[in-house]
């Protein structure tokens, strides 16, 4: 039983290279732990090796994991949708008075979306803009 956990940990951990995410070289680390406790005779059954399993794949998930996030940032960033690049230009209508740095309210395909000005200006409602940018949800018009 002992070579099982063995090749589990290697399996475990080699699956890592196709299923990214840093957790699955964790649950990895949880078979060899039981593997080392196995070789050193500090367990022996089998429900204490799926305790111990369970246990330490958690506990380096919650904690490993975390340490090695920090130092390696994810890839993630943020980049403006196809869709966006379609929309700027489009003209929208204001429906709630932008005021000065402020937000306001636009009308654009069939509802209202939050905005504010690009440079800050203060916009009248009813008053025609155009669509520049988008902040998250926040569009960022201009007087056309």
């Amino acid at each position: 039983m002992f070579y099982f956990w063995w090749f589990f940990a290697a399996i475990l951990m080699l699956a890592e290279l196709l299923l990214p995410g840093l957790v699955v070289i964790f649950v990895g680390l949880g078979a060899a732990t039981v593997a080392g406790l196995m070789h050193y005779h500090y367990i022996d059954g089998l429900a204490q090796q799926f305790l111990v399993w369970f246990g330490s794949s958690l506990f380096y998930c919650f904690t490993l994991r975390f340490l090695v996030l920090r130092f390696y940032k994810s890839d993630k960033e943020k980049k403006s949708s196809h869709k966006d690049e379609f929309i700027f230009g489009q003209t929208a209508q204001v429906v709630d008075a932008i005021p000065e740095n402020g937000m306001g309210r636009i009308y654009h395909a069939d509802t209202t979306w939050q905005a504010r000005s690009k440079d800050g200006s203060g916009i009248a409602k009813d008053e025609k803009v155009k669509l520049v940018g988008r902040d998250n949800i926040t569009w960022i018009v201009e007087k056309v």
